[in-house]
């Protein structure tokens, strides 16, 4: 057998060491999705196992979550079953969500069909009685036609009643934009800017703002700026500054970068809440990553909670192991969770393919958790 089907192989005989159905489809999905240019028929099967693990799924809400990505794994192996199973769905905005989701897989593949999808997604989120439904819906759509024509989804979004939902909809059209027309980008998240202050409900606020400064950090760090500065709450602020960080970073601009990462953890010290101190130092000490591992570290280690720390661990051993993989799996040996300790291995994994497939491929079979190791063996398998 070549290498490619040995690894297709090892990635199901991995997925039946996974205990928990709703991994079991999740995994299926991604083998049936990597698997689709090279034996289509194959992969068709394994996402009607998916589906089969999907109702064993006892979590109403997580089932259809689950169902929600298998269904998307559909859309490049066989499209028109996306059609089938959007029919049996509980309502009419998770129909939508499947069918816009669906759609922007396949915009670079089959563009026509993901047309088709938005039409048809589109008279459904108009058909829907319920403003606040209807809003959410047209949303997704919006949000999936900016892909195809950032005209068109400009006049849908005026469609939008609920002021967050549409200022939602303007930051994704100036996200899809922000690659090839900065300039128009920068007005339509402006548009966007302007909605947000009109907001009173502060974590619908906070959530706004969050898209709208990773949007604009790429864009305008001044805007950026300024719209983290109405940040209501200093943890999500201290996160902005991180975000924002991480562009400039991106612009070898380090020395300000530095700065401004100084400036958050001063803001996450004296966050109260433990939760979301930790939540500011995960993404402050993964942005520092970049930079000083040593740095980002210690930042982790200040967390008291060990959940988090092991994420923080988990996400800085992500971002090492792009440049130096003897110390991402040093700080990955830190990780006390096995499931999170697999995923920072399933990432360096990953990473150290790009140069050294044969020693990628032995770290992945030796990830202890099958659904990680999954995760591993279908990246590797795109590299060949």
């Amino acid at each position: 057998m070549s290498q490619l089907t040995n690894l297709f192989a090892e990635a199901v005989q991995a997925m039946r060491q996974i205990a928990e159905p709703d991994e079991k489809a999740l995994a299926l999905s991604q083998i049936a999705s990597t698997l689709a240019s090279h034996d289509r028929t194959q992969a068709l099967a394994l996402l009607d196992d998916a589906l089969r693990f999907v109702r064993q799924i006892d979590d109403p809400s997580w089932q259809l979550s689950v169902l929600l990505t298998v269904i998307s794994a559909f859309a490049i192996v066989d499209a028109e079953q996306v059609v089938r199973l959007m029919k049996d769905l509980p309502s009419e905005t998770t129909q939508v969500l499947a069918l816009t989701d669906a759609a922007e897989r396949l915009m670079e593949r089959d563009k026509a069909t993901a047309l088709r999808f938005l039409r048809d997604a589109l008279r459904i989120a108009q058909s829907i009685r319920d403003p606040d439904s209807r809003d959410e819906a047209m949303a997704a759509v919006v949000e999936a036609w900016a892909l195809a024509d950032a005209d068109e989804a400009l006049k849908l979004a005026d469609q939008i009643r609920d002021i967050a939902q549409r200022a939602s909809a303007l930051t994704a059209i100036a996200r899809t934009l922000s690659s090839f027309d900065a300039l128009r980008a920068k007005a339509i998240a402006q548009q966007a800017s302007e909605l947000a202050k009109r907001l009173q409900d502060a974590e619908e606020k906070a959530m706004l703002l969050d898209d709208l400064i990773e949007t604009l950090s790429a864009l305008d760090t001044e805007q950026a700026l300024t719209l983290a500065e109405m940040q209501p709450f200093p943890d999500r602020k201290a996160v902005a500054y991180g975000v924002i960080a991480q562009a400039l970073l991106a612009r070898n601009e380090a020395e300000r970068a530095k700065a401004l990462l100084a400036k958050a953890a001063d803001i996450a010290r004296k966050v109260k809440d433990p939760d979301r101190q930790a939540s500011a130092w995960r993404n402050l000490a993964t942005v520092m990553a970049c930079l000083d591992a040593e740095q980002a570290l210690n930042w982790a280690r200040q967390i008291r909670d060990r959940d988090w720390r092991d994420w923080t661990f988990g996400d800085i051993a992500a971002v090492l192991a792009e440049r130096d993989a003897e110390t991402a799996l040093e700080v990955a040996e830190q990780i006390h969770d096995l499931q999170e300790r697999s995923s920072a291995l399933a990432d360096i994994a990953i990473a150290i393919g790009r140069t050294d497939f044969s020693r990628a491929l032995s770290l992945a079979r030796q990830i202890p958790d099958a659904f990680y190791q999954v995760q591993a063996l279908c990246q590797l398998a795109n590299l060949c």
